[in-house]
Formats: C-alpha cells, structure tokens, sequence
C-alpha cells in the first residue's frame, strides 16, 4: 500500500505442501501465489514477496523506496536486507510492541478487510446450500472482500493519521506507547475486598420459552437432484 493509495498485488499464502494452481484461480488480478506448511509467511517466502514487490514498483536509482514493515524474525533475515540494499530500497521495521501505533495497514486497512471478508464467509453457504467450502473457495471469497474495500480513501487516511504522509512526528503522544494504567498501577496491600450478599432468587427456566433455531434462521434448502437416465420399460 502506499501514499498515492497504489497497491501492490496481494500475496496469498495457503497450508499446503504443493502448489496447486486451482486454489488461486478466483484471486485478485496480480495475486502471487504462495504456499507454506502452516499457511504463514516465512523468511523464505518473503524474499519472494519483495521480488514481486520490485517487479510492480520498478525501483531504481533515480526512485528508490522506503519500505515500511513490521519487525517480524522473517522480515530481519539477512538476504532480506541484501536484496533491499540492491534493489533500491530503504527498509524500515517498526519497533516490537508498537506497530499498533505507527503501522498504517493496522490503523485503517485490515480492519475493513477482515469484516468484509468474514461477511462473504457467512454468505456462502446460504448462498451454496448443500455443498462443503474447500480451500479452493477461499481466494474467491478474499477476491470479494478485496475489490469492495475503497483502497484507495483507506490508504491516504492511513498514512495520515499515522503522521508518515503529511509528516507530522506529534501526532500521537508518548502515552500510546506507555503500559496501560492496570500495569502501572501500585499494589495496596492493606485495601480490603468488599463481597456481594448471595441472592437466591430463583429465575424462570429459558427451557420454557418455546421458540427453536429453525424459526430463527432456516436452514437453506438444497436443490433436489433429477435423474437424468431414463426408466427402461419392459415388455411382457
């Protein structure tokens, strides 16, 4: 994601141990395929990545780029920061425990992102009665919750208020990075416990309330199948 509200192509990282290209043929125009044992990135995968990055920025001396990522152990390694260095880029890794703060992507993108991504998870199987979600579904459910998030607004606000674009280092006080007040605040050893009297009032049963889950949400109907061979007829 970047200022202008350009985005780079996703990458989609599936749990597989071979590629499969049928799992990514409902992705995002551009998306660059990935797979891994757990479904994460790993350091491995990130060089991929930043090739891909290179590939839609087109760095070079004359434009170089910051790169802003978390400081995760993958984004560290060290031909990581040889291809940056070779490549063009300036790469800046937040600092642990802060990213919540100054990361533009947490601030405004993926929240949007994972709520309309977990809409079009509930819609599916009312929409596809009958019929299991396999992982091959899963890079056409994200490829709708992709192209209905406005990108381009999201990416200028995060940035904004973030303080990167326009810079503005006093946007955000130090207090953001401060433990919360539970942490900081001193034990009284002496303080006593105040208890609650017990009530034994007896409340009604909710056994006796009688409406079920059906009448509530019905579950979707699937299509009854018609045979298609016809009945043979014998003759006597």
């Amino acid at each position: 994601m970047g200022v202008t509200g350009v985005f780079v192509p996703p990458a989609l990282v599936l749990p597989r141990k071979r590629m499969n290209p049928l799992l990514y043929k409902d992705a995002p125009k551009g998306t660059l395929p990935l797979i891994s044992d757990t479904g994460y990135m790993n350091s491995h995968l990130f060089i991929d990545w930043m090739k891909h990055f290179v590939k839609h920025v087109k760095t070079s001396s004359q434009d170089p780029v910051l790169l802003i990522a978390d400081n995760h152990t993958f984004h560290c390694s060290l031909p990581a920061v040889l291809f940056c260095r070779g490549n063009h880029i300036t790469f800046l890794t937040l600092p642990e425990h802060a990213s919540h703060v100054p990361q533009p992507l947490n601030k405004s993108f993926f929240a949007p992102l994972k709520a309309l991504y977990s809409s079009e998870t509930e819609k599916w199987p009312v929409q596809n009665p009958g019929k299991a979600k396999t992982l091959c579904k899963v890079s056409g459910t994200f490829q709708k919750a992709y192209s209905a998030t406005d990108r381009v607004q999201l990416a200028e606000k995060a940035f904004r208020i973030t303080g990167i674009e326009p810079n503005n280092p006093d946007i955000k006080s130090e207090d953001c990075y401060s433990p919360s007040q539970a942490t900081l605040a001193l034990l009284d050893n002496d303080c006593s416990v105040a208890v609650a009297p017990e009530e034994n009032e007896v409340s009604p049963s909710t056994s006796q309330i009688d409406v079920s889950i059906l009448s509530i949400s019905p579950l979707p109907r699937q299509e009854q199948r018609r045979a298609k061979r016809k009945r043979k007829i014998s003759k006597i």
